[in-house]
């Protein structure tokens, strides 16, 4: 198992034993880590995939594109940011979920989706100029 596979095992697994913890702690937090754990899976999804074929590459085959090995590698590289993104918004989703109510609701509710919806957007954008060149 490579390096980056072991750490992401560890990141769900100390997210599944925190969740745990705050279950049996009867903390009403653990219902605000919802969205953490819907992330994680998200984030092991794409982090996994790394060590094959990318999801992004699968995602392309599928819908009937034809990659050289350029678009392979852009395939790569566009999970790997998608992994970047989902670790720093996991951070953060952890973090809110101890924070003020109001704040959890705000950027799980709001923000969360402005900032996924940006990188989807800017993704496309990236991808068009990739495939004018």
């Amino acid at each position: 198992m490579g390096v980056r596979a072991a750490q992401t095992g560890l990141r769900v697994a100390g997210a599944i034993a925190l969740v745990w913890v705050l279950y049996l702690l009867r903390a009403n937090v653990w219902l605000r880590l919802y969205p953490a754990a819907l992330v994680t899976v998200a984030l092991v999804v794409f982090a996994v995939s790394l060590r094959g074929m990318p999801l992004v590459e699968r995602i392309a085959r599928a819908r009937g594109e034809a990659l050289d090995a350029r678009g392979v590698a852009y395939c790569r590289a566009v999970t790997r940011a998608w992994v970047i993104f989902l670790s720093l918004h996991l951070a953060v989703t952890v973090a809110t979920a101890f924070a003020p109510p109001a704040v959890w609701a705000f950027y799980n509710g709001a923000l969360a989706y402005v900032l996924m919806g940006a990188m989807f957007v800017g993704e496309w954008l990236v991808r068009r100029r990739v495939r004018r060149g």
